[in-house]
């Protein structure tokens, strides 16, 4: 065999493999843009109803948030007046 018959058959090798390779990476492309596809098809389905579950944490939230502000209040008050009679009685003494 002769240098340039070896260098014939690797170079028809490597035009094999990478045309294997390339026919893997276009079925792949094809593949992962097929689940795109999809994915943005269910999205946008279930897009309203991750909106409707949103507005629903949202509401609920500030209810709760509306619900302890009376709370906080009046565990502030009652901190400042125990520091004032505090600050009164050691005061007097």
């Amino acid at each position: 065999m002769t240098v340039t018959h070896i260098a014939k058959q690797h170079l028809d090798k490597t035009r094999a493999l990478a045309g294997r390779l390339n026919a893997k990476a276009t079925a792949g492309i094809a593949g992962a843009s097929a689940l795109v596809v999809a994915g943005t098809a269910s999205a946008s389905e279930t897009s309203s109803a991750a909106q409707q579950a949103f507005d629903s944490l949202q509401s609920q939230a500030t209810d709760m948030a509306s619900s302890a502000w009376p709370v906080v209040t009046a565990i502030v008050g009652s901190l400042l007046a125990i520091g004032l009679f505090k600050k009164f009685a050691n005061k007097s003494t």
